[in-house]
């Protein structure tokens, strides 16, 4: 069954409560497939790298059940983390900066334990025109090694402790690469916030409280759908 404008029901409603899930306003959850949730639809498309048609067919509903939570199964929220009361974290300057090339970077400012399994990079990473601190590696693996990754949404939404801030969780992927320092190839890394205890395993941390977190998370969603769902980020 394909949903769009015009369809209504159970079927809606559970796509509008999935939408807002993964960080997408329906205008609310009431089974009617209006305007707002076509352009909810459309949203989340573009930024999956999906066809951009409004219509919720099998390829769109199955990206939404593997990105997004249903709220009424989703598991309590245990992050208790203070981490991040700084509001000042992010830096305006002059506003986004379409297909910039500085604007998809990731700078290493400060290492501690350089060249140890528990390496941890404090940097500077920006985005959509804003620039956010963030925390990689120092716990056992490293950190990120330096070069080019391939930028993808993951989950716009989840409340694990360790990723996710105040209430406030997500994770993008980014590609693969080989580490000499731990003798094998990294997966499985991520961007996302810098919860529970202060680091990562490799991945990207960003810095900050709850605010800081969804205005991140707000650009990140901009910058992937100025750039068809994916771009390239320079680390190093």
């Amino acid at each position: 069954m394909t949903l769009k404008i015009g369809s209504s029901g159970t079927a809606v409603r559970q796509l509008q409560q999935q939408l807002k899930s993964a960080g997408y306003n329906t205008g609310g959850i009431d089974g009617q497939f209006g305007s707002r949730t076509d352009a909810a639809v459309r949203a989340y498309q573009r930024a999956k790298g999906l066809t951009v048609d409004g219509k919720v067919g099998t390829e769109t509903m199955r990206a939404l059940q593997r990105d997004s939570f249903d709220p009424g199964t989703r598991p309590a929220n245990t992050n208790n983390t203070t981490n991040g009361t700084n509001t000042n974290n992010t830096t305006n300057g002059t506003g986004p900066r379409p297909n910039a090339g500085a604007n998809r970077t990731a700078t290493f400012d400060r290492v501690t334990n350089r060249g140890a399994r528990n390496q941890m990079v404090e940097g500077k990473i920006t985005v959509n025109g804003r620039t956010y601190d963030f925390r990689s590696g120092g716990h056992g693996r490293g950190s990120l090694p330096a070069g080019q990754y391939e930028i993808r949404p993951h989950l716009w939404s989840r409340n694990d402790r360790s990723m996710s801030v105040g209430g406030v969780g997500y994770s993008f992927a980014v590609s693969d690469k080989y580490d000499s320092r731990v003798g094998g190839t990294r997966r499985l890394l991520r961007i996302h916030p810098d919860g529970g205890s202060a680091g990562t395993e490799g991945c990207i941390g960003i810095v900050g409280n709850a605010a800081v977190q969804r205005q991140f998370r707000e650009d990140m969603r901009a910058e992937l759908a100025r750039n068809g769902g994916r771009f390239t980020l320079n680390v190093g």
